[in-house]
C-alpha cells in the first residue's frame, strides 16, 4: 500500500463525555484521498459543506462525522488551523491536490445537478411568489432567501435527494410540501432548523428508507403524509421523536411488518391510514393510540386479527378494514373498542361470526359485512346491536334473518342474497334494498310495524310475478320505488293510491306508458 495512502479502521464505542457512536460493535473505513482520478472518491457534481468547527484532533473529526450519520461522506482536518469541516459532497474541481480530505467508506447516492427547476412559496399575505431551484438536490442555500413566515411548496420539482441542514434557516415554517417528487431516502438532518414544522407531506415519491432519527428534528409535527410510497418496514424508532403528532397517513406502501412498538410514542394521534399495504395480521401495535378516533386498515392481506388489537383503543370511532383475507370473527375482535360507531369489513372471506361479536361493539351505528361467504347468522346476532341505524349485508349469501331487534335502523341493503321470504317490525326504516332476491311473489308485508317511516324501496330483478298492490300503497311516506327488471305486469291505474310517491325506476315500456298517466311523479328506466 502506498505511503500516502493512510487508512483507518474506527471501532465504534461508547465513551463518557463526548458524543461518539450508537452500535459498539460497528465498524467504519475513512480514507486519505490522495487521486484525482479515483473514481470511488469524487462521485458527485456538486460541493456541499454542511459543519466547520475547531478541534485539533483528528478523531474527533471522525466522531462529529458519526454524529451527522450519512450526511457526512467527507471530512477536511486543516492540522495547522486546527479546524475541521464535514462535507455530504465534494466534486472533483475542488480537491486541487488537497491532502487533508478524508472519503468515508459509507456513501450517499449519487446526484445529478440539474438547471432550471422552479417551484411556487405561499406566503401569508402574497401568492405566487417564485424562486429558483438550482438542481434536484436540496441544500440550505437555496432557501437562504426564505422569510421565515413562509409555507413552503417543493411539490413536483424531480428532487431526489435532500441535503443535510437545507432548511437549517427556516426556524418558522409550519407547511412543508415536498410531495410528488423522486426522493427514495430521507437522511438525518434533512429537516434540522424546522423547529417549527407542523405538517410535512412526503406522499407520491420513491422512499424506501427513512432514517431512524429523521424527524428528530421536527418534535412538534402534528401531520405526517408517507402515503404512496415504497416503504416496506416500520421500526420501533423511527416515530419515536414525533409525539405530537395527531395524523400519519402511510397508505399505498409495500408495508409487510410493523414492529410491536413503531407507534409507541404517538399518544396524541388520532388518524391512521394504514390501507394498501401488506400486511397480513393486524397484532397488538396499537396499544399506546388512546387518542385514536380513524383507522385504516383496508386492501392489505390481513387474515387474522388478534384478540388485543383493539384493547386500547378506548376512542376509536371508525375502522375500514375491508378488501382483506380475514375469514372469521370471533367475540373477542373488537374488544375494548367501546366506541366503535363505523366498521366496514366488506369484501373479506367471512364465514362465520360469533353471535356474542355485539357484546363487545355496544357503541355500534354503520355496521357493512357485504361481500363475504355469509350464509347464516344466529337468530340472535343482532339482539344487542340496540344503536344500530345503517346495516350492509348485500352480495352474500343469506337466506334468512332477523332484524327485528334493530329499533333504530333505518338503513338497510341485503341486495344480491337468497332471501326469498322478508317481512320485519321495522318502524324507524327508512330505505330498503332487496334488489336481486328471488322474492316472486309478494304477498306479505315487507315492514310489519303500523306506522311505517319507509321512504326508499328497491325490489329490482327480484322475480316478481305477483305484488299485491295494499302492502305497498299502506307505505304512506314511500317516496322512491325501483321495481324494475321483473317478470310482472302492471296496471294503468298500478301508482293511483300511492300518497307520497315521487320517482319510479321501471323498464323503458313502462316508462313511457306511465309518464302519459301520472304527471306528478317521475318514471325513470
Amino acid at each position: 500500500m502506498r505511503n500516502s495512502l493512510f487508512e483507518m479502521k474506527i471501532k465504534t464505542f461508547s465513551f463518557a463525555f463526548l458524543i461518539i457512536f450508537c452500535q459498539a460493535k460497528t465498524q467504519e473505513w475513512f480514507t486519505l484521498i490522495d487521486n484525482l482520478n479515483d473514481p470511488n472518491a469524487f462521485f458527485q457534481d456538486k460541493t456541499i459543506e454542511i459543519y466547520e468547527f475547531s478541534t485539533p484532533s483528528k478523531l474527533t473529526c471522525i466522531q462529529k462525522c458519526f454524529y451527522f450519520d450519512s450526511s457526512c461522506q467527507y471530512f477536511q482536518h486543516f492540522k495547522d488551523k486546527q479546524i475541521c469541516k464535514i462535507y455530504t459532497s465534494i466534486e472533483k474541481s475542488y480537491f486541487h491536490g488537497r491532502r487533508n480530505i478524508y472519503l468515508r467508506e459509507k456513501k450517499l447516492p449519487r446526484i445529478h445537478f440539474l438547471n432550471g427547476l422552479k417551484f411556487c412559496l405561499f406566503l401569508s399575505n402574497e401568492l405566487n411568489k417564485t424562486f429558483l431551484i438550482q438542481g434536484s438536490f436540496l441544500d440550505q442555500h437555496q432557501l437562504v432567501n426564505m422569510s421565515f413566515e413562509l409555507n413552503i411548496d417543493l411539490a413536483s420539482n424531480g428532487i431526489n435527494l435532500i441535503g443535510p441542514f437545507s432548511f437549517k434557516k427556516c426556524l418558522k415554517i409550519e407547511n412543508l410540501n415536498l410531495s410528488n417528487n423522486s426522493l427514495k431516502i430521507i437522511y438525518s438532518k434533512s429537516f434540522n432548523g424546522m423547529d417549527n414544522l407542523k405538517n410535512l407531506n412526503l406522499s407520491f415519491n420513491q422512499i424506501s428508507h427513512l432514517e431512524s432519527d429523521v424527524f428528530k428534528d421536527v418534535i412538534l409535527l402534528k401531520n405526517l403524509d408517507l402515503d404512496n410510497n415504497l416503504i416496506s418496514y416500520l421500526d420501533e424508532n423511527l416515530l419515536f421523536y414525533a409525539p405530537y403528532l395527531e395524523s400519519l397517513n402511510l397508505g399505498w406502501n409495500i408495508i409487510e411488518y410493523i414492529e410491536q412498538g413503531a407507534f409507541k410514542s404517538l399518544t396524541k394521534l388520532i388518524r391512521l391510514s394504514l390501507n394498501d399495504n401488506r400486511l397480513k395480521f393486524l397484532d397488538p401495535i396499537f396499544d399506546n393510540l388512546v387518542l385514536l378516533n380513524f383507522l385504516n386498515v383496508y386492501s392489505n392481506q390481513i387474515s387474522t386479527i388478534h384478540n388485543d388489537t383493539f384493547k386500547f383503543l378506548k376512542k376509536v370511532f371508525r375502522v375500514n378494514i375491508y378488501n382483506n383475507q380475514i375469514s372469521v370473527i370471533n367475540s373477542e375482535t373488537f374488544k375494548g373498542a367501546d366506541n366503535l360507531a363505523i366498521l366496514t369489513i366488506n369484501n373479506n372471506k367471512l364465514d362465520e361470526i360469533h353471535k356474542n361479536l355485539s357484546i363487545n361493539l355496544p357503541s355500534l351505528k354503520d355496521l357493512t359485512l357485504s361481500s363475504n361467504n355469509l350464509s347464516f347468522l344466529e337468530l340472535d346476532f343482532f339482539n344487542r346491536f340496540v344503536n344500530l341505524e345503517i346495516l350492509r349485508l348485500y352480495e352474500c349469501v343469506i337466506r334468512e334473518i332477523d332484524l327485528s331487534s334493530l329499533s333504530k335502523l333505518k338503513f338497510l341493503n341485503l341486495g344480491n342474497n337468497e332471501i326469498s321470504y322478508f317481512s320485519q317490525n321495522l318502524s324507524s326504516l327508512n330505505t330498503l334494498i332487496l334488489n336481486s332476491n328471488p322474492l316472486v311473489n309478494l304477498t306479505y308485508p315487507l315492514i310489519t310495524s303500523k306506522n311505517s317511516s319507509l321512504q326508499e324501496l328497491d325490489i329490482c330483478r327480484c322475480q316478481l310475478k305477483y305484488i299485491d298492490l295494499n302492502l305497498l300503497t299502506n307505505l304512506t311516506y314511500l317516496k322512491f320505488l325501483k321495481i324494475k327488471a321483473n317478470p310482472i305486469f302492471l296496471d294503468d291505474d298500478f301508482f293511483n293510491d300511492f300518497k307520497s310517491l315521487e320517482s319510479v325506476y321501471i323498464d323503458q315500456n313502462n316508462a313511457f306508458r306511465f309518464k302519459n298517466l301520472y304527471s306528478k311523479i317521475n318514471f325513470f328506466y
